[in-house]
């Protein structure tokens, strides 16, 4: 074996001394040119004699031509389309493998011409030699190559055109000198360098398998079309340096020049560097390098920016979430910015959760701005930001979607197209729903005629997927219209909605900031209540909780109940096994005592704590059974419950699970579904114990006929008077009938003013909103509050199609700016003023504290109107913000510090502004405790707010009014102030917590808080400024200028104002006394004109409920 390497060795040194003195490398680039011009040449030719044959065949014979013509073309198209579609298609499996197949050859023929360049150009080969393999492999990649070039042609549509095409020549200048080596036995490695250029195609091969991103896509095409160039460069460098120039004999380069001097010479010259260690000598190599300076400069400064960009646009929140544990996360997709998600992360990361945080994954397609980087970096244990989009899968898949534990939909609430903004907000549920049907959805909606697509987005299902929809507009204008009626009201509901801390010991120097604090500390909690308070009526466990527990227990909801009860009445509502309690309290941990509560335990002594105590736990032992659902067929409930559902077995409180939330969500959609069945009345007045009224289809708002808005303006009335001569008859009579109209002023008395600024472009979608809870069902007719609307006639115009059927509903024209024209709405005796933002060209503004300046100058006319009035008071008002830094601009008396956060500046502890914004913690609330959003609908709304928004715009055919509409049990947050005579006297100077006791068990009052003044220690205290206190100390003393916020019920046939009267003669005849003065007020009876809109005098303060006690 030994003695044949070394005869194989010498043949080698002897074929290599004769080739070097034979050299016949211009064979080898004869043999290309010619095939390739030749054949170019020969293509051109057979093409003209093609087309010529065609025309004298077609001529002399038509009908032969035509049939042979036929077969013909059918053969070939038969053979192409074979070729195109099937064999080199990269769009089937064999084109994707051949296409595969000949880049991988390419490279593999650059490398074995890489690895040869350190040999002479030329040399002598035997083709039954072994020694040199590199020949065969060779050989035999351009067999393939020849295969895969005779396959392009057949399938090429010009022939002639695919023969002069890069991918071609570099065949030509190839294939040949390889099948001539064989012939010539010489191996000359002459041009082999250009099959650098196939690497261009790998880019394609990417595209059709869309394996990766775009971007890397096209990283990549550049990567390879810059080496491809780089190599094919330096492989004729070296070509033309090791080979000398032809006309120079003896030209070429001795001193060893390989190819990696190549790769380097032309890439410093292509990057403008130069060092001069190597250059070119030869003639060809240097006119070369000049013409490759400009080309490859040009395209080295060209590929460096796109290579910059891309690095430079490689997101950091590119990649993937890895779950390190098994800890719960959200991910939160739609409009992402600071202002945002500000409030919804400080309340869902809040320290008070406890273990029950989740981790925040933000998903949007934009990268975040550097304060919402700021942000993440605060919380950057529990919050992860991903680039990327909610309607693309793959992006779902990154953060995987499938595994969170609810889906978050924010909505840019300063969109100016409501509609539109609502509309994406769907497409991402869609999107989500279609990845993972049983993804939880909680989302944010702007318009509340959104809500019909609902039922539009697959698996949408509110009862086994708690799915949850969150209309801003009904929320935000339900608050404000809330306090209308009930001042402070909107800041009682946000802060027990928001999770908050208190620390004791702060802002001591100013008190009604302290007790303010203490108050924002509460929120509402829901637990399985204790089985020891089965059988109690509401008032009873509501007692218990308040004076043993220290908890305020303001709504029961059982399994086989009707529903949510809020503060029901004795005879209506009595507690059962598995009850559901909702308590206002500072944490969860204090509420867990209800859940535990043993009355045993307590009657020995023994302080009841956060876990089951001993007899407890012995008694389930006995007790617990199992729980399972019968059709009411076979068992029917005491109370004759027709839900389809009812609750058998006996299970512990303290056992109670998820499973058991689940069904009475369950029982409660049921419920719901069966309590919506009406029956059809005829239009035209219910009348029922004091109840005169027309309601809504649905039952849940009042209702009048259609009015014109002509009829309803105050200032057209006032234009036509004028229009009329003294001396005509006629006009005479009709100035009457206006001077009669225009008396209608004393309408305008303990009215509602709402100002809104816009155009016939703005839209209105929570101006109904807004009006809907003012003509809520739970309302008497006779205490509905007058509300007159002040904006642009084109603004009210678009906005009337809306209103048009509410009762008491009057207009003004002109602006809120204009202090004739608040003189004109008698603001000085409004109950209420309400500003709202202008909602048109939001986007337009670059500076977002210009957003509020409507109302922010509407608000600082108001006492200035006012002050110039009669009788001057203050005007009692709320304004909708966009921007909350702007707060500090609607009192410039305020001492609130610069940069504060919204909820402790004055004005919203007052109740005299609100913001979007502050109803973000709605999204945590209802991920956390979604079942407090029933409550908090009920209180808000004023009625039954449909899932589902159909309303019908005419309002023809029958009422549909449900029964509950009339006889329902419904409740709403009043605001009663403690001087009141008939109450004065339970109220006034004694502690919170007798007046809690008192209230509930004598008047079925539950007390909430206080609506204090800043100043309530001293004699004379400012009335119009003053803080929301809820669920004070019991210790607290209540002072003459405290209001009571109470829960009160409006249910029953007879009217509630009758009620209460009679219970509290009766309590003052027990106790021997004449109610002579406050009698003689309670007795006073003004009959109520339902046309004219007068309203009787009551005792209760008549700016927050108009409701009697």
């Amino acid at each position: 074996m030994a003695d044949a390497d070394c005869t194989c060795a010498v043949a080698c040194e002897k074929t290599q001394e004769e080739c070097q003195q034979n050299a016949q490398w211009y064979l080898f680039v004869a043999t290309s040119m010619v095939i390739l011009f030749g054949g170019g040449f020969l293509i051109f030719c057979m093409q003209i004699l093609y087309d010529k044959w065609n025309q004298i065949s077609r001529r002399m014979f038509p009908n032969h031509y035509d049939r042979d013509k036929l077969d013909e073309v059918e053969l070939h198209n038969k053979l192409r389309h074979y070729i195109v579609n099937e064999v080199i298609s990269l769009q089937t499996n064999k084109g994707m493998v051949l296409a595969i197949l000949y880049f991988l050859f390419n490279v593999i023929s650059v490398t074995l011409y890489i690895n040869q360049s350190d040999q002479p150009l030329e040399q002598c080969v035997q083709v039954l030699d072994t020694c040199n393999w590199t020949l065969y492999a060779d050989i035999g990649l351009n067999v393939f190559f020849l295969f895969h070039f005779l396959l392009r042609l057949i399938a090429a549509p010009n022939r002639l055109k695919f023969w002069f095409q890069m991918g071609s020549i570099v065949d030509f200048c190839t294939i040949p000198p390889c099948a001539l080596a064989l012939i010539l036995e010489r191996n000359w490695l002459g041009m082999r360098f250009m099959r650098a250029l196939r690497f261009m195609q790998m880019g394609e091969i990417l595209m059709t398998f869309n394996s990766t991103g775009t971007s890397i896509v096209q990283l990549l095409v550049l990567m390879l079309d810059f080496v491809s160039v780089w190599l094919f460069a330096a492989g004729f460098v070296h070509l033309v340096e090791n080979s000398g120039d032809p006309w120079k004999p003896n030209s070429a380069r001795t001193d060893n020049f390989t190819y990696f001097d190549s790769v380097w010479l032309t890439m410093v010259t292509m990057s403008t560097v130069g060092y001069g260690d190597v250059y070119p000598t030869t003639g060809i190599g240097r006119s070369f390098m000049m013409v490759f300076i400009v080309c490859g400069l040009a395209m080295f400064a060209t590929y460096t920016p796109y290579l910059y960009e891309f690095y430079r646009s490689r997101s950091p929140y590119a990649g993937r979430y890895e779950r390190a544990d098994s800890k719960k996360y959200v991910v939160v997709c739609g409009h992402i910015t600071y202002n945002n998600v500000k409030s919804f992360l400080a309340d869902f990361l809040h320290p008070d959760r406890g273990d029950r945080t989740s981790r925040v994954l933000f998903l949007d397609n934009k990268r975040p701005e550097p304060e919402l980087t700021g942000l993440i970096k605060r919380y950057f244990l529990s919050v992860q930001y991903f680039e990327g989009s909610a309607l693309n899968h793959n992006d779902l898949r990154r953060v995987q979607l499938e595994h969170s534990d609810a889906v978050i939909l924010l909505c840019n609430k300063d969109s100016d197209d409501t509609k539109s903004e609502d509309a994406a907000t769907i497409l991402r549920a869609i999107s989500v729903k279609n990845y993972c049907s049983k993804a939880r959805l909680i989302m944010q909606l702007l318009n509340y005629k959104s809500k019909s697509f609902l039922q539009t987005i697959p698996n949408w299902d509110p009862i086994n997927y708690r799915d949850e929809n969150i209309c801003i507009s009904e929320f935000m204008y339900g608050l404000v219209a809330q306090s209308c009626l009930c001042p402070g009201f909107s800041t009682l509901m946000i802060n027990l909605i928001s999770t908050r801390s208190y620390i004791p010991g702060t802002n001591e120097n100013l008190d009604w900031k302290s007790d303010y604090a203490y108050g924002c500390d509460h929120e509402i909690y829901t637990v399985m209540i204790s089985s020891d308070f089965n059988g109690m009526t509401f008032p009873e466990a509501a007692e218990i909780c308040y004076k043993q527990l220290n908890l305020l227990m303001i709504a029961v909801e059982n399994f086989d109940n009707s529903g949510l009860a809020i503060n029901p009445l004795p005879d209506q509502f009595t507690i059962r096994k598995e009850c559901l309690g909702y308590f206002i309290a500072s944490s969860y941990k204090d509420v867990c005592r209800a859940r535990f509560y043993c009355a045993l335990c307590l009657n020995e002594g023994i302080e009841i704590g956060f876990k089951p105590c001993k007899c407890r736990l012995e008694a389930a032992k006995k007790k617990r059974s199992n729980v399972q659902l019968i059709p009411l067929s076979e068992h029917k409930s005491p109370n004759n419950n027709e839900t389809g559902l009812t609750r058998v077995g006996s299970v512990d409180s303290k056992s109670s699970t998820a499973t058991d939330i689940n069904q009475l969500r369950t029982v409660r959609h049921l419920f719901s579904q069966h309590s919506t069945k009406s029956t059809s009345v005829d239009r035209g007045t219910l009348t029922g114990a004091g109840m005169s009224s027309t309601f809504d289809p649905t039952g849940n708002y009042h209702w009048s006929p259609e009015k014109k808005f002509e009829d309803v303006d105050l200032a057209g009335y006032i234009t036509k008077e004028y229009q009329y001569k003294p001396d005509d008859a006629e006009a005479i009579n009709q100035r009457v009938v206006i001077k009669y109209i225009n008396e209608k002023d004393h309408e305008l008395n303990n009215h509602i003013v709402i100002c809104a600024f816009g155009d016939d472009k703005t839209p209105i979608s929570g101006l109904s909103s807004l009006i809907k809870p003012l003509r809520a069902s739970n309302l008497p007719y006779k205490k509905l509050k007058v509300v007159l609307l002040l904006a642009e006639k084109d603004f009210l115009l678009k906005a009337w199609k809306e209103l048009r059927h509410f009762p008491k509903i009057r207009v003004l024209c002109g602006s809120a700016l204009d202090r004739s024209k608040l003189k004109r709405a008698f603001i000085n005796r409004a109950s209420m003023v309400v500003i709202l933002s202008n909602y048109g060209k939001r986007m337009a503004y670059k500076d977002p504290f210009l957003l509020d300046k409507e109302p922010i100058l509407a608000c600082l006319n108001l006492p200035q109107v006012a002050g110039k009035s009669e009788n001057s008071k203050p005007v009692e008002f709320i304004a909708e913000l966009v921007n909350d830094s702007n707060v500090h601009f609607l009192d410039q008396d305020n001492e609130d510090e610069p940069d504060i956060e919204l909820h402790l500046t004055m004005k919203f502890a007052q109740g005299s502004c609100i913001t979007a914004t502050a109803l973000d913690t709605l999204m945590s609330e209802a991920y956390y405790n979604d079942e407090v959003m029933t409550l908090v609908r009920a209180l808000i709304a004023g009625a039954n707010v449909p899932e589902y928004d159909a309303e019908d715009e005419e309002h023809s055919g029958p009422l549909q009014v449900p029964a509950n509409a009339l006889c329902g049990s419904q409740c709403r947050v009043i605001r009663i102030k403690a001087e009141e005579p008939s109450l004065s006297e339970h109220i006034k100077g004694k502690a919170y917590k007798d007046v809690f006791v008192e209230l509930l068990q004598k008047f079925n009052l539950l007390c909430l808080g206080l609506h204090r003044a800043i100043d309530w220690h001293e004699e004379i205290s400012v009335e119009h400024k003053r803080f929301v206190y809820i669920n004070p100390p019991g210790e607290t003393k209540i002072v003459a200028s405290d209001y009571l916020y109470v829960i009160v019920q409006t249910s029953k046939l007879q009217p509630p104002t009758e009620v209460m009267l009679n219970k509290i003669r009766d309590t003052m005849l027990r106790k021997g006394s004449t109610p002579e003065q406050p009698d003689s007020k309670l007795t006073r009876q003004n009959k109520v004109d339902t046309e004219s809109g007068k309203q009787e005098m009551l005792p209760i303060d008549e700016s927050s409920s108009s409701l009697a006690v």
